[in-house]
């Protein structure tokens, strides 16, 4: 599987700004954001832990009904 699959597979359901530091970590076990050891997340859009939307990006948080919500 590619890695732009291998990260679509694991934003479903989320935001596709939401990231941690897993993601950028090459390893042999596909990816979960969900499962991230660090519990760490931020928005892609402003670089940090707050969306645009000035709440905190985290997986609970980025969905569909957030205003900043951006689709895969």
């Amino acid at each position: 599987m590619s890695d732009a699959s291998n990260l679509q597979e694991s934003l479903q359901g989320h935001c596709r700004r939401l990231r941690c530091k897993e993601m950028f970590i090459e390893t042999a076990i596909d990816f979960k954001m969900t499962e991230t050891g660090s519990g760490i997340y931020w928005c892609s859009h402003t670089q940090n832990v707050l969306g645009p939307d000035g709440q905190v990006a985290e997986p609970a948080n980025c969905k569909t009904s957030r205003s900043c919500y951006e689709d895969l």
